[in-house]
């Protein structure tokens, strides 16, 4: 048995846990697809499986540090582009943080592509 003084250990003899950039990057994709889900029907229709990718830049000499996230999206067209990217930015915020236990510095989220209502894989008659 231990005593309660033997299991008392400092938190930082306890060691640490670094969450590796390429998991906080599947954390940010993900968070930035339900926030792309999630978009209102005043935003216009979402796709049911909305793209997103992410990359994560680390700073700081600890093992948590400060993420920089860059996030891109596909969108849907017509829709309010700068209400969907802040709602993306707010989440993967929210949830990187939650869930990887590091602060946030940057959300930048890029555009790569926009949908419009007749872009589909049928190809288009000129």
């Amino acid at each position: 048995m231990t005593t309660p003084e033997a299991s008392r250990v400092e938190a930082g003899a306890r060691g640490a846990t670094r969450v590796a950039d390429r998991v906080v990057a599947k954390i940010a994709m993900q968070a930035a697809r339900e926030a792309l889900r999630a978009s209102s029907p005043a935003d216009g229709p979402v796709r049911a499986n909305a793209r997103a990718k992410a990359s994560v830049h680390r700073q700081g000499g600890n093992g948590l540090g400060q993420a920089h996230v860059q996030v891109d999206v596909d969108l849907d067209y017509p829709a309010r582009i700068g209400s969907q990217c802040a709602e993306v930015r707010r989440h993967v915020r929210e949830r990187v943080e939650h869930l990887a236990g590091m602060s946030v510095r940057q959300v930048a989220v890029s555009v790569e592509r926009l949908h419009g209502p007749q872009s589909s894989d049928v190809e288009r008659v000129r």
